[in-house]
């Protein structure tokens, strides 16, 4: 990106998604009428995820109703309630109403959170590989810590990473299920986790300094493996409650991406600053959106039952992807289990078959030649060359996934038998 004397050093320095530069091009070959499996950005194609009825439903009424008007600033008060009543309800978080900020997604609270946490030269610590985070580094001028995972941890940083640089750390921003890995911190990884910041925060009170803050980004909470149970960290260790912040939203959770609801829940005595940025950036979402989600939060029944269905669609097509891929293991494909969420880690080790030397080879050639569009994990911040990739099931069906292995399946071998060949 060029520079331009006009704009500021944060300007001038900000990069632009990966992951949207690799899906607009997906895109662009679609429309060319190429045959192509997006497995790539983190969304859901409505013909394959169907948003709540009820909620849809609900947001046509509010309209009708004239609910079109300017909504308060954290989000109203029936929707505040509601969300409150529910992550008590799922995950033994007891904030109140007033610790409930709403914002037009996930991504605006996440936003406010770091702006009202770091100062000029503090550390954000947070895994590699992870969604966005090296980018909000960068806008908020902070130091970056990141704490690679490795396959061994699921792609999760572990409680001994973070102990090694807690004393740098001001906040530190956790994912579970993971964007991009698809997999989910355990309850005593979790635990250890919060031991290690609680320790560090007992010393810093002695010392005066502000303490280390755990921001947890769950937004795919709801969808786990059928083995796999989500953990919040204040259900593995009670006393992180003071130095927690939770983001969550509808975007995944109810498939529903471009509806633009999320919300923050944090102790309520820190929510004035937050009501007050929420404000200033305009953030809110559409009073009827906010209308339609406060009725469906409010009934845990439906909500649950809708998860139970949304995790066993996941469920299938993952099931797909897992023997398909299985079956490719002798041209050096191998995958980590998937926990949650809608990702599959996978390692395409084709540098040898190829005879190339980085992921963004690999990427483009199972593009162009197998019709399978899929994210390196250096769109994630895990720059190293090892071949690993996200697979995204969100906008493709069944038999998308099948055809798409069909399609890698031959490439692999014609590219396998030819390298053997020569």
């Amino acid at each position: 990106m060029s520079r331009d004397w006009r704009l500021s050093d944060m300007a001038n320095g900000m990069e632009r998604s990966r992951i949207l530069s690799i899906a607009a091009s997906v895109r662009e070959m679609i429309s060319q009428g190429k045959e192509v499996a997006p497995f790539t950005v983190g969304d859901f194609s409505p013909s394959q995820f169907d948003v709540p009825t009820i909620l849809t439903d609900g947001i046509i009424e509010s309209i009708e109703a004239g609910e079109t008007n300017y909504p308060p600033a954290a989000g109203l008060p029936e929707l505040r309630a509601s969300l409150s009543s529910w992550m008590k309800h799922r995950y033994d978080l007891d904030v109140g109403p007033n610790g409930i900020i709403v914002g037009s997604g996930a991504r605006p609270v996440l936003y406010a959170a770091f702006r009202l946490l770091l100062e000029p030269g503090d550390g954000l610590a947070h895994g590699v590989p992870a969604w966005n985070n090296h980018y909000y580094v960068h806008l908020n001028d902070a130091i970056d810590i990141p704490l690679a995972g490795t396959r061994e941890s699921r792609f999760l940083p572990t409680a001994s990473q973070i102990k090694e640089r807690i004393n740098e750390i001001r906040v530190l921003i956790l994912n579970s299920p993971l964007n991009p890995t698809g997999t989910c911190f355990r309850f005593d990884e979790l635990q250890s986790i919060c031991e290690v910041v609680l320790d560090e925060n007992k010393r810093r009170f002695s010392e005066n300094i502000k303490p280390v803050i755990l921001v947890y980004d769950q937004v795919y909470s709801t969808m786990t493996a059928p083995d796999v149970e989500h953990i919040h960290p204040v259900q593995a260790c009670p006393e992180i409650y003071p130095y927690t912040i939770t983001l969550d939203a509808i975007s995944k959770s109810l498939t529903g991406t471009g509806l633009r609801l999320g919300w923050m829940a944090l102790p309520p005595e820190l929510s004035p600053p937050v009501v007050a940025l929420i404000g200033h950036m305009g953030a809110w979402p559409a009073r009827p959106i906010q209308k339609a989600a406060a009725n469906l939060y409010a009934k845990h029944e439906s909500l649950e039952l809708y998860f139970e269905d949304l995790d066993e669609r996941i469920a299938k097509r993952m099931s797909i992807l897992q023997n398909r891929l299985s079956a490719l293991e002798k041209y050096g494909v191998h995958f980590v289990k998937p926990e949650g969420g809608i990702y599959l880690s996978t390692q395409f080790d084709l540098f040898e078959i190829l005879a190339v030397k980085t992921n963004e080879e690999i990427r483009k050639w199972l593009l162009d030649t197998a019709g399978v569009a899929i994210v390196p994990f250096q769109a994630f911040g895990l720059e190293e060359e090892s071949g690993w990739f996200r697979i995204s099931i969100g906008a493709v069906s069944t038999a998308d996934i099948d055809a798409a292995m069909d399609r890698l399946e031959g490439a692999l071998k014609s590219a396998y038998d030819y390298a053997h060949s020569a």
